[in-house]
């Protein structure tokens, strides 16, 4: 076809589709396009209506080249030579969208671009609402540095004006676009569009980021499995209330979320979590009026809460955990968070006893407290303090007052709880025995060891009688158990046992599981009291690896383990690794716990032995001083952690020249362990080997002699020849035998037991037997 019969055959349709209606229009440029022989492009700009199939345009021919411009990301399928998703525009490229759009003469100003990039971040990159500020401010609403404080004061005003005043190049704002939206899904007058409006309203009350189908899932089986209240069942979508009792149905979900996908509203990402952006996220909740914005606010709160399960399996932890965004950003909405909705009764302490488990678990645990003394007040007023919704509450308060370092009030909370158990359930009823458990553990963190061993020994029989072995509960209690035995010096029993406890929750929990690394953490212990220190070190950075993975690098539990690998490093001779990790979990426990916490004081202890090691005696003298000044007040003096202060403070004063400072602070030590432990537990033999460095000191060799022989004999005996510690009183030993009578040679055990006592070489005499020792050692780790 030459030029002029292309012009005709143009002039031809073009007449015809001025007398046509829209919908013949198109049908003649389509066939007008299919036909001619020259290139051509069309582009559909907008085409955001998911009902609309605009395939049906496309022209015949290969000859042309189609355009699409769309919200809706299900037209992918239509693309053949690929597509491109514009999201939110890099900070760079925005921040100098705003200023163009603002007039601003001078682009490359620091002080300016800093001021234009936190007002794109306010605004999510979104390029609309970047060029709608920027016709703010050009028009002298307010300056770039205004626009933060003007956007936070009215926001909803803001986004619905227009971008470009006067301008017809889109006839949107920002909020307009959105609005067209909704409109199009509530024209659907279907279930399915219902249900995607309602989940938009929700979603604007949780987090705009990582909003998982499993949310809903959990929260359907927590309403059939639960038997929640009427009030329960009346703050629930719609679409659970329509499902089976007997098995989720997954489609009515994803079909709403379809929708929402469709119009743009929410994105999903590879891993199938939903996405908002932030201005539709605040957009949601400006279009609504108070009273539906209340309805849903509450709706929201029950939801989440119905979702998170009192089952530990790993996936509950886990799923408790990713929930904690959506908890934060749904209770932050009313200033008093859940407890605004005291008003409806016992559901409130119920949902903010859920909430509370889910801050403890993430190490948020003053949170936790605040909630768990909240409800306990009301439940106590309400129910009365024997009821056993109010003792389950007070039960967990007093581990919350634990994990707070409160364990005064642990203590005495949790006695009252076994006592009113003991006298209406009996003693052998699971409620008892859990609270009879978590007794142990507060005799045990109040120094109160033969009473703790005593209690978890008796629940650990009743537990294997009732429940079996392999159950959790009892596992629980053997893992406790294990720790009783330790600090009872039966390392041997406790080491076995906690093999025992990995091996089955490795086998029926996985390894993963937080109680599963919960006695792999222990068993590192255990495996480096038995001298087994390479095994320990592995083992400890192995469930460190996991923490920080699954929990975070501040969360308490992943703090333990770094806590616990400073010491496996020390051991293993890397000192500036073991010192450096200690002072990292010194300043977050300071920071998130407090200086008085006792985590935090053993943190503090542990860095005091760091210092000395590296040589920085004076700055690890005052930090053991502050340490036992706290615990002293708050333990009081013959508590074992301030008999372990007590113990390196004598070694931070004989490093100090303070000699019989050191001798008379050793002597008080031993003779405290002598009376509390027995004359063999490992830490009276700790502070015997440390007073015959100390005799030694004070020229009294004999005397030195005599008591790391007693101290050798013992070792041998109840811990082998090989062991770390009775090589360290051969050593002492051997030295002692070899030095000239009235000497005053330092030789202190070159180890550190966990929290116990420092590393110290002999000073630069007589070190031919510390060659020979430490070249032994070397090949023994």
């Amino acid at each position: 076809m030459d030029a002029s019969s292309a012009e005709s055959l143009e002039r031809g349709y073009l007449q015809v589709a001025e007398v046509c209606g829209l919908e013949s229009r198109v049908s003649v440029v389509q066939r007008w396009l299919s036909n001619i022989s020259e290139p051509w492009a069309l582009i559909l700009d907008n085409a955001d209506d998911p009902r609309l199939d605009i395939s049906s345009y496309f022209p015949r021919g290969n000859r042309g080249v189609v355009l699409i411009t769309t919200r809706n990301p299900d037209c992918k399928v239509h693309a053949t030579v690929g597509s491109y998703e514009l999201g939110a525009m890099v900070t760079g490229e925005a921040v100098t969208l705003l200023l163009r759009t603002a007039g601003t003469d001078d682009m490359s100003n620091r002080s300016i671009r800093e001021a234009a990039e936190s007002v794109v971040l306010t605004l999510g990159g979104l390029a609309l609402a970047i060029t709608q500020a920027g016709a703010v401010i050009r028009q002298g609403y307010c300056k770039m540095e205004e626009y933060r404080t003007l956007y936070s004061r009215g926001r909803k005003k803001l986004l619905s004006q227009k971008a470009i005043q006067g301008g017809e190049d889109y006839r949107y704002t920002v909020y307009t676009t959105w609005e067209v939206s909704r409109r199009m899904i509530e024209e659907m007058s279907s279930e399915a569009g219902q249900d995607a409006l309602a989940l938009l309203q929700m979603f604007s009350f949780i987090h705009y980021e990582g909003i998982s189908e499993e949310i809903f899932c959990r929260a359907w089986r927590g309403l059939y499995n639960d038997r929640p209240s009427d009030w329960m069942i009346s703050h629930q979508l719609k679409m659970l209330l329509r499902q089976s009792d007997q098995e989720w149905n997954v489609y009515p979900l994803r079909a709403a979320i379809s929708i929402l996908r469709a119009f743009s509203l929410i994105y999903r990402d590879k891993n199938g979590l939903i996405s908002i952006h932030p201005l539709v996220h605040s957009w949601t909740r400006d279009q609504m009026i108070a009273s539906d914005e209340d309805m849903v606010w509450r709706q929201t709160t029950a939801i989440i809460a119905l979702s998170i399960p009192w089952t530990f399996e790993t996936t509950d932890y886990r799923f408790r955990q990713s929930m904690m965004p959506h908890i934060d950003a749904c209770l932050g909405f009313r200033e008093d968070g859940v407890f605004s909705l005291q008003n409806i009764g016992e559901d409130c302490q119920t949902m903010a006893g859920n909430f509370a488990l889910v801050y403890s678990e993430v190490g948020r645990r003053q949170e936790a407290l605040q909630l768990t003394e909240r409800v306990v007040e009301v439940r106590k007023r309400t129910l009365g303090e024997d009821h056993s919704d109010t003792l389950g509450s007070m039960h967990n308060l007093a581990i919350s007052y634990s994990e707070v370092g409160q364990g005064q009030e642990a203590l005495q909370l949790t006695e009252r709880v076994v006592e009113v158990y003991k006298r209406t359930l009996g003693e052998e009823h699971p409620d008892t025995l859990g609270s009879m458990h978590a007794l142990a553990i507060r005799y045990s963190e109040a120094g109160r060891r033969q009473e703790a061993l005593q209690l978890t020994e008796r629940v650990v029989e009743v537990y294997k009688r009732t429940l079996g072995e392999e159950h959790p509960d009892t596992l629980g209690s053997m893992h406790a158990l294990a720790i009783r035995y330790s600090k009872a010096g039966r390392r041997q029993e406790a080491l076995q046992l906690t093999e025992r406890v990995v091996e089955v929750r490795k086998r029926t929990l996985g390894e993963e599981h937080p109680d599963t690394l919960g006695s792999m953490h222990n068993l590192a212990i255990r495996y480096s009291e038995a001298g087994r220190r390479q095994e320990a070190l592995q083992l400890t950075g192995r469930v460190l690896e996991v923490r920080k993975r699954t929990l975070g690098e501040e969360h308490p539990d992943t703090l333990g383990s770094m806590h616990s690998l400073a010491i496996r490093y020390s051991k293993a001779g890397r000192r500036q690794e073991a010192l450096q990790l200690t002072e990292r979990v010194v300043e977050v426990r300071k920071r998130t716990l407090g200086e008085e916490h006792p985590d935090t004081l053993g943190s503090m202890h542990n860095l005091a032995i760091r210092y000395s090691e590296a040589g920085r005696r004076q700055e690890a003298l005052q930090l053991t001083e502050r340490v036992l000044e706290v615990r002293k007040r708050t333990l009081g003096e013959e508590h074992p952690e301030t008999l372990g202060s007590m113990h390196n403070l004598a070694i931070r004063y004989s490093e100090a020249g303070r000699r019989q400072e050191a001798l008379q602070l050793t002597g008080r030590v031993l003779e405290v362990r002598k009376r509390t432990l027995g004359e063999e537990h490992p830490e009276t033999l700790g502070s015997m080997h440390n007073l015959a460095i100390r005799y030694s000191e004070a020229g009294r060799r004999q005397e030195a002699l005599q008591l790391t022989g007693r101290v050798l004999e013992v070792r041998k005996r109840t811990l082998g020849e090989e062991h770390p510690e009775t090589i360290a009183s051969t050593y002492t030993l051997t030295n002692l035998e070899k030095s000239p009578q009235n000497t005053t040679n330092s030789y202190r055990q070159p180890f550190n037991s966990e929290n116990k006592s420092c590393t110290q070489h002999p000073n630069g005499r007589n070190t031919k037997p510390y060659d020979s020792f430490a070249r032994f050692w070397k090949k023994l780790t």
